[in-house]
């Protein structure tokens, strides 16, 4: 007898956990709203690296790309392999593209065209090591360059010694719109030797 006490929790825990199809199209919508903003701001990155690739002369130390893949939740990623650098000394304390102050100790980076507030994991192709950090800054603005990394994360990905290493970046966008987030100049970072 007890068995039909819980037939009606069943249903109704059944019914609660079933998705209604305005849930499931505002969600299919808002996947499809978030896949085509990552292909804009992955067209102007692209635009960018090809850009710098031109300029690289020496410092070419990989094919630069750029593509959008999705994660197994369909969330898009930004994926770029190009050059990286470090913030040069001086830049400490200066005001960033987004209005912080620099800190050479947090983990954070300068990109010229991934909207500000972006994450990215970056990982140095020649050592494997990898850091995750925060766009809040514009540059580099050397030529050849296409990220510029935080005293603290270059230590992390060992390029230190050099100051420069082939890298893929793994970017995801911040909630919003990027036209708000891709103005702006910052510390000058990338203005390093």
């Amino acid at each position: 007898m007890r068995s039909f006490h819980l037939l009606p929790l069943l249903s109704v825990l059944i019914f609660a956990c079933t998705p209604t199809p305005e849930i499931e199209s505002h969600t299919v919508a808002q996947t499809s709203e978030t896949i085509e903003r990552a292909e804009r701001v992955t067209e102007k990155v692209r635009r960018k690296a090809r850009a710098t690739e031109k300029a690289e002369g020496k410092q070419d130390l990989v094919k630069d790309q750029v593509r959008v893949k999705q994660t197994n939740e369909g969330e898009p990623v930004i994926v770029q392999t190009g050059e990286a650098s470090m913030y040069g000394r001086g830049f400490h304390g200066k005001t960033t593209a987004n209005g912080e102050k620099f800190n050479k100790n947090d983990l954070t980076a300068a990109h010229p065209t991934l909207p500000l507030g972006s994450t990215a994991t970056v990982t140095n192709l020649e050592s494997g090591k990898s850091v995750d950090v925060r766009i809040n800054d514009r540059g580099p603005y050397v030529k050849g360059r296409d990220i510029d990394l935080s005293e603290k994360a270059a230590r992390e990905l060992e390029m230190t010694k050099n100051g420069v290493a082939p890298v893929k970046i793994e970017a995801k966008l911040p909630d919003g719109d990027e036209t708000k987030n891709t103005a702006g100049s910052g510390a000058g970072a990338g203005k390093t030797p």
